[in-house]
């Protein structure tokens, strides 16, 4: 099957947001509002990726396990192992003071020296789950990693449980029609969605209690549900929203209800300086956590399922082709806008971050990550889990 476009579209633009979110975290100066987004990047990502969720392509765990360890778990150490490796503090332990604050499973750790500074890396990168500090996003690969192979797991043992209570309300010759298998499908879809809401509120109680357990589990639990509504919302966003004839939802209608939609995520939106699905911190309020995740999802699907509709002319096709770009090396960007925001942080903080000159940043960072794709794409390929690429392949915008 080829990618599908809106799709590309949607993630390549929610990893902007968290490119700029970083910018902003970093030099303060720059003010974009991605404060009031928090609520919204990281659960959006966790949704679409739950909707690309498939086992088409694996007979068995051991299949999906393996590809999965090869195009994220490998990735994901060799990069933060990278980037820990390049990280100035390490050349320079004098600029510790500068880098960003560490926390390894509620331990503050007291660091006096470069080695105390590597050995709390690699406990953040192979205990935490949460990666080095020279690569810190690349923590939504491990944790993606973590909640695809727990929605494999669940997927397959709702499913028996399902195919297990039909067996016991119908006789044999019932059990053996083909008319079964939508029961089957929902029986299993049901239980999918309780195991979801119950991770949910098994990861709000891990947070309200202030519990770290190791690779993230507590971030794992709340993620599950997103991935899991995702998976649940491919059929209805495939039918009703993509599809074609009569059963189609008209395009004006997704237009409006994705202008509803943003209006009441800004409604019960609540900014939070200290809100981070990596660190599992998730407000004040679980209603107003999930309703704003909910809506700020649910305007983000529609308004690129209605932009799918634009014709791809002119700039319209140009911005397209850049978001689906970023998305196809998400991997790359993830981590290198964040290291050069590192580097600039650690050595160029008081120039750059001044009303007007933080803005710069931005190109800076925009310039650093396209020179690093193909120079990833073509020659450090393998760090990715990718096909070697070449440079044009790498840069294209025009598919």
């Amino acid at each position: 099957m080829g990618r599908i476009g809106w799709i590309d579209e949607f993630k390549g633009f929610v990893l902007l947001l968290v490119c700029l979110y970083h910018v902003e975290q970093s030099f303060p100066q720059a003010q974009m509002g991605m404060l009031h987004l928090s609520a919204l990047r990281m659960s959006a990502f966790f949704f679409i990726s739950g909707m690309l969720f498939s086992t088409r392509r694996f007979p068995n765990f051991k299949s999906y396990f393996i590809h999965k360890t090869k195009v994220l778990l490998i990735p994901y150490i060799l990069l933060s192992l990278l980037f820990l490796a390049l990280d100035p503090v390490v050349y320079n332990f004098d600029l510790f003071p500068k880098a960003p604050r560490m926390t390894v499973m509620n331990i503050h750790p007291h660091i006096a020296s470069v080695w105390d500074y590597i050995y709390w890396n690699l406990a953040k990168i192979f205990v935490a789950g949460k990666s080095s500090i020279g690569s810190g996003p690349l923590w939504f690969v491990f944790t993606l990693y973590s909640v695809s192979l727990m929605f494999y797991g669940l997927q397959k043992l709702a499913n028996l449980i399902a195919k297990k209570l039909n067996i016991i309300q119908h006789d044999k010759k019932a059990r053996k029609a083909d008319a079964e298998r939508p029961q089957h499908d929902m029986k299993a879809k049901i239980a999918i969605a309780v195991t979801a809401v119950a991770s949910l509120a098994g990861g709000w109680l891990l947070y309200k209690n202030h519990i770290r357990l190791p690779l993230g589990i507590e971030r794992d639990l709340t993620v599950l549900f997103f991935f899991t509504c995702g998976w649940l919302s491919k059929e209805p966003i495939r039918n009703k929203l993509c599809g074609k004839g009569k059963k189609r939802i008209p395009w004006s209608l997704v237009v409006a209800t994705s202008i509803t939609t943003f209006i009441l995520y800004a409604a019960f939106e609540i900014p939070d300086p200290n809100f981070s699905i990596m660190n599992n911190t998730l407000g004040k309020s679980l209603p107003i956590f999930v309703a704003s995740s909910f809506f700020g999802i649910a305007g983000l699907v529609t308004a690129f399922v209605a932009a799918d509709k634009i014709p791809n002319i002119g700039p319209i096709r140009t911005l397209k082709g850049i978001l689906r770009n970023i998305s196809r090396n998400a991997l790359v960007i993830l981590a290198v806008h964040w290291y050069i925001l590192l580097v600039m942080r650690l050595l160029f903080r008081g120039t750059f971050n001044k009303p007007g000159i933080a803005y710069i940043s931005i190109a800076i960072v925009a310039t650093g990550v396209v020179a690093a794709i193909p120079l990833f794409r073509c020659k450090l390929y393998k760090l990715l889990g990718k096909q070697p690429a070449s440079v044009r392949e790498s840069l294209n915008i025009r598919d």
